[in-house]
């Protein structure tokens, strides 16, 4: 037998047998669409960001409609306290232009007033992206070596999905 057929069959034995509120986020993501989101309760440079979120089977998030942009603004505004989060895209490939880790283009930019704008007061190295709070949590370019919390993101999960209408 396959392994992608015994992938499927586990799953729908899962989706069967599973009671109906099973989630499919993992514990403390929260389900937004197709996808999972945690909002670190610590804080980290964007490259030890996106290594807690690697270590967690997830990115850093990649905001790519105004439904998802309003979701992650709102949550970030409920959580409080923090003045920003990291978002997963960079301008470190080619100076100015952001795009998601992976290389995707961003085709939804939700920048604050002025912004990219690459600049700090010691000098020109903002190169990643985070939602900042002091702007209603648009978007900001920051100092990649700076340490604040982090949105990580990953698809729901594609077993024990509820009435077996699983996604990618």
């Amino acid at each position: 037998m396959s392994p992608g057929l015994v992938f499927v069959l586990l799953c729908a034995l899962a989706s069967v047998t599973a009671a109906e509120d099973t989630p499919r986020c993992p514990r403390g993501f929260l389900e937004h669409g197709s996808s999972c989101y945690w909002f670190s309760n610590i804080e980290g440079s964007f490259a030890e960001a996106s290594s807690y979120c690697q270590f967690f089977g997830s990115h850093l998030a990649r905001i790519t409609s105004e439904d998802e942009d309003d979701y992650l603004r709102r949550r970030a505004n409920e959580e409080k306290g923090s003045p920003g989060y990291w978002l997963g895209a960079t301008d470190l490939i080619k100076e100015g232009e952001f795009m998601w880790k992976g290389g995707s283009p961003i085709n939804y930019p939700s920048w604050s007033p002025g912004q990219p704008n690459n600049r700090n007061k010691q000098n020109d190295d903002e190169h990643c992206l985070m939602l900042q709070k002091t702007s209603g949590y648009k978007w900001n370019d920051l100092d990649c070596i700076l340490k604040i919390k982090f949105i990580c993101e990953r698809k729901v999960s594609m077993c024990c999905c509820k009435k077996l209408k699983c996604t990618q």
